[in-house]
């Protein structure tokens, strides 16, 4: 698998994504919020796709639709994806 350096493009919060946005997560808040956001697949690295924006929010993460609330998604930093109009492109 080839790694793409992703450093240079901007970051933005997970909640002011668009649908069909492809991710990659670098930052998360270290309260309570980030051990459930583990639980469920939702880690630093780790490459999503928005599905829905608003409240909830949807994200596609390993093929599996997860719905957050504004609040939780407001703490997650992610970096796009460079190079791939969807998440699963990037690491074929």
């Amino acid at each position: 698998m080839t790694q793409v350096n992703t450093t240079h493009l901007p970051s933005a919060k997970l909640k002011d994504l668009t649908p069909g946005s492809c991710c990659t997560v670098i930052e998360m808040g270290a309260d309570s919020n980030s051990t459930r956001l583990k639980s469920m697949g939702i880690c630093l690295g780790r490459t999503l796709e928005v599905i829905k924006a608003g409240d909830p929010l949807i994200v596609k993460v390993y093929g599996t639709r997860i719905g957050l609330s504004a609040r939780m998604a407001e703490g997650i930093l992610v970096r796009g994806c460079h190079g791939a109009r969807r998440c699963w492109e990037r690491n074929s």
